[in-house]
């Protein structure tokens, strides 16, 4: 720095190394992208191979239903409320020996 300085050309070589580090710096994002393209690229192709693994061991099969019928598999139906009034069953003996230590 100090050559450099003595020479008048500090100036010029601080707004090379600025220059220098701005191109490498744009170079590794379109190296980063590319390589973020591949990785899509690569994910979906591994997505696709399960989807048609999946078909073809009929795993799929009931979620394609689901999806081509939403309004029929998503539909709501109303329950019944029990009656608990009237309860009925027994514990054995044999059966309150298992828990005896509670």
């Amino acid at each position: 720095l100090a050559k450099y300085a003595k020479s008048r050309k500090l100036g010029d070589y601080i707004s090379s190394l600025i220059v220098r580090d701005l191109h490498s710096a744009s170079i590794n994002q379109v190296e980063s992208a590319h390589r973020t393209e591949e990785l899509l690229e690569h994910i979906n192709s591994e997505l696709q191979e399960l989807k048609q693994l999946a078909k073809a061991n009929g795993f799929v099969g009931k979620q394609e239903e689901l999806e081509d019928k939403p309004s029929e598999s998503q539909t709501l139906k109303e329950g019944k409320i029990a009656d608990l009034e009237q309860v009925s069953g027994s514990l054995d003996d044999d059966d309150l020996e298992e828990y005896s230590d509670f």
